[in-house]
């Protein structure tokens, strides 16, 4: 695999912070920037879920109910009352 190098700023903090879980995990903080490179482009590449279909299961079945709920007067009687 050809490489190429890319440079990136972050703060002293972080720098440290990702040296020492580099350190833990028996690895370079490279390969954990590689490794994190290639998740977030992965990620981006799958389909993204609408907010419904990730809040679903916090939902009765939609498709139950009236299908004219909002536009049959019928409904509306008493409303407010």
């Amino acid at each position: 695999m050809l490489t190429e190098t890319l440079s990136i700023k972050v703060s002293k903090t972080e720098k440290n912070s990702l040296r020492k879980v580099a350190r833990e995990r028996k690895s370079t903080p490279s390969r954990l920037l590689r490794d994190a490179l290639q998740t977030l482009l992965a990620s981006n590449d799958a389909p993204q879920a609408s907010l419904l279909e990730r809040h679903q299961h916090l939902f009765v079945r939609l498709d139950e109910g009236p299908g004219d709920l909002s536009t049959n007067p019928e409904h509306l009687k008493n409303f407010g009352k």
